[in-house]
């Protein structure tokens, strides 16, 4: 670790969000990250982890983005979880059959801290196999600095459908998620949603065109707080997902989205 000497010295591009978050957690100065953000004021808040999506093949692994490849029947993939602090991690599978459950922790055991730095991996001895049916899989991970007191109720949050209406308790956990995007393109609903929340939301490198078209945003719209994802440029080091926010928030949990589609093996 470098002491006294200011990461954002050179170009945007040449400072990743990780670096700066690590950063953070190290000496607890969040000026860094909120400068690259474009906040007005200071960081207190930073919940950040590393995700990444091995694929099995030819008898070694490869990480892939999820959020562009296809995978195809018979795939064979794992999954890394790094915390960049310590965090109760969660995940939660929905299959293309609409089924869902907890993976982590199993029914009926306490999630264990997760330390940060510490490699998270799902599965713990093998591989996941893609079977039928082909279609869209979704595995959400949640990370929080207490544990989840409803699992049930967290469970029923993350499978809700759009327009269902929560219960006070389902109220209650929903806004304490922060949600990474989806999808690389936000729609126009989720932008709407971005500004009456006063809240950012970004997924990319951070290049200099970016990070200065990300400024003008934050600044335009006094935003305090967002989600953002960062994957590598060449797909290696997996994908970076934060939640940074000038407020200290009640509980607050990261909630990361990896998509897993899957397709018929061509004939």
């Amino acid at each position: 670790m470098l002491c006294g000497v200011s990461w954002l010295t050179a170009a945007a591009g040449d400072v990743t969000f990780r670096d700066l978050a690590r950063k953070y957690f190290s000496d607890g100065d969040g000026s860094d990250l909120a400068k690259l953000i474009g906040y007005t004021g200071a960081v207190k808040e930073v919940i950040a982890l590393k995700y990444k999506v091995l694929l099995f093949a030819d008898g070694r692994e490869t990480a892939v983005d999820p959020k562009t490849h296809n995978f195809k029947l018979g795939d064979k993939i794992r999954v890394q979880i790094e915390p960049l602090s310590d965090y109760y991690v969660y995940i939660f599978h929905i299959g293309a059959s609409g089924q869902s459950h907890f993976l982590l922790p199993a029914e009926n055991e306490e999630p264990p801290t997760t330390k940060a730095n510490q490699l998270l991996a799902l599965p713990a001895d093998g591989f996941l196999e893609f079977t039928d049916p082909v279609g869209e899989e979704t595995l959400l991970v949640v990370a929080t600095e207490t544990p989840v007191a409803n699992r049930a109720v967290l469970a029923r949050v993350l499978t809700k459908k759009s327009g269902e209406k929560d219960t006070p308790e389902e109220e209650a956990v929903r806004k304490t998620i922060k949600a990474t995007v989806k999808k690389a393109l936000k729609s126009v609903r989720e932008r709407q949603k971005e500004i009456l929340d006063n809240a950012v939301t970004y997924r990319g490198l951070t290049t200099d065109t970016a990070m200065q078209n990300l400024v003008k945003d934050v600044h335009a719209r006094g935003v305090d707080e967002g989600t953002f994802e960062e994957p590598t440029a060449n797909g290696a080091d997996g994908t970076c997902a934060l939640y940074i926010s000038t407020k200290r928030q009640v509980q607050p949990k990261l909630l990361v989205t990896i998509p897993l589609k899957s397709v018929e093996k061509p004939k």
